[in-house]
């Protein structure tokens, strides 16, 4: 009996059971969860978020104590953010679904500062996208820190 022994190249490194993000801003986007948890928020990252798939799914689940929020995350080293205008608006639909409170968390990366959370009407709405400039973001928008106290208090009072 004779064996023959074929050998393959592989194209590509060969990985079983794990997924590798192959998504700009994964990082960046671990460090906010990490950092709402420590918030003492529950906290789940979508998979297939954003362009990945049709569905409206934000980027971020949070709540904690029946306040809750949905976070689309963008990053940038500019000192404009673009956000196209399907992104927001599939983060609106879903909130209005979901019974939560929808945010564009952004980082602008270059600028020394941690993140902020902005309400979709903060940012300007262009033909394709809706912008928002460092300056205006820091002026509109809130820390986490920040919309956890203040949210957590008007919630209480309702």
């Amino acid at each position: 009996m004779k064996v023959s022994l074929q050998i393959f190249k592989l194209q590509q490194p060969l990985f079983i059971g794990v997924v590798l993000p192959n998504r700009r801003g994964f990082k960046e986007e671990r460090e906010l969860v990490n950092k709402l948890e420590r918030l003492g928020f529950a906290v789940l990252r979508a998979p297939a978020s954003g362009s990945g798939t049709k569905s409206d799914r934000p980027d971020i689940i949070a709540g904690r104590r029946g306040f809750c929020i949905a976070l689309e995350v963008k990053t940038t080293n500019r000192r404009v953010l673009y956000v196209g205008l399907e992104s927001l608006d599939q983060l609106v639909r879903f909130s209005n679904r979901f019974g939560a409170n929808p945010y564009l968390a952004v980082k602008f990366k270059r600028s020394g500062y941690g993140w902020l959370l902005l309400k979709p009407e903060d940012l300007e709405k262009g033909c394709k996208y809706y912008k928002i400039t460092l300056e205006e973001a820091y002026r509109r928008g809130v820390s986490p820190e920040a919309i956890l106290s203040t949210k957590l208090e008007e919630f209480r009072e309702a």
